[in-house]
């Protein structure tokens, strides 16, 4: 449970376990919402700790969205390598620390602070008041954009959709079922509603699976599958003809039933 005010994170690990703590191709990508600061600096600290151990084909990422931007914290080479789309800092390769410090606005606080600090001696008292307003702004914009990120009714992606009835549910369950492939990618479908997305590796290779449940239903008129990701999200397969279906705006093609 985080502290009331406390700004909070959404933190995508790919090739990496929950904890950070384990790197690996085949482990699929997971999804934390709404983590405190100390969790996100413990995800930084386990990545640069794993850094000795990767070699390719892993590659682990944290995806991080925090209330003033969007960062990627890549492991490359045995370092962390930090990209961000804010004009503010540049990317490059930072330390655990450096990075947890930039993501939380910890180290524009303290460069504000210092400025502050800096002011009454050069005869600044007005600059001084005017950094210490800045900053108590700053600290404000930031919790009420964490409150109304948390609060925010969950929006949806998902085209209108009626689940169809047992029977005919089962119909197309039975009629869909099989792989497809985009020539990168891979779905087996099963008709009892179980689905899993791969990605084809090396050889072939199935790595990276992703595994969901599917219920058969209409939308706007086309047969389609909604797939449940997890509790919260849901994306929509849609079933384009007898030989192929569409995820993610990828057309799937059947290669065996």
């Amino acid at each position: 449970m985080s502290k009331s005010g406390e700004a909070l994170y959404m933190v995508t690990l790919k090739h990496l376990a929950r904890d950070g703590k384990k790197a690996a191709a085949d482990l699929p990508e997971v999804q934390l919402s709404y983590i405190p600061g100390k969790q996100l600096r413990g995800l930084l600290d386990a990545l640069a700790a794993l850094g000795p151990t990767v070699v390719f084909p892993v590659e682990p990422e944290l995806r991080v969205t925090a209330p003033d931007g969007k960062y990627v914290v890549q492991l490359k080479g045995g370092r962390l390598q930090f990209v961000s789309w804010s004009s503010k800092h540049k990317g490059g390769e930072y330390s655990a620390a450096r990075i947890y410090s930039i993501i939380t606005g910890e180290e524009e606080a303290e460069a504000m602070r210092a400025q502050m600090t800096a002011g009454p001696a050069s005869g600044g008292l007005m600059q001084s008041k005017a950094m210490l307003a800045l900053l108590v702004v700053a600290i404000v914009a930031v919790n009420s954009f964490t409150f109304w990120f948390v609060s925010r009714p969950k929006k949806t992606l998902l085209p209108k959709y009626t689940v169809l009835a047992a029977e005919p549910a089962r119909r197309v369950l039975e009629n869909v079922a099989g792989f497809y492939e985009t020539g990168e990618r891979r779905l087996e479908i099963d008709k009892t509603g179980k689905v899993q997305r791969f990605k084809l590796g090396p050889e072939r290779k199935l790595v990276s699976p992703q595994s969901f449940t599917v219920e058969a239903a209409d939308a706007g008129g086309r047969q389609a599958l909604v797939a449940s990701i997890n509790a919260s999200r849901k994306t929509l397969i849609t079933i384009k003809d007898p030989l192929s279906v569409v995820l993610y705006g990828d057309t799937y093609q059947r290669v065996q039933r």
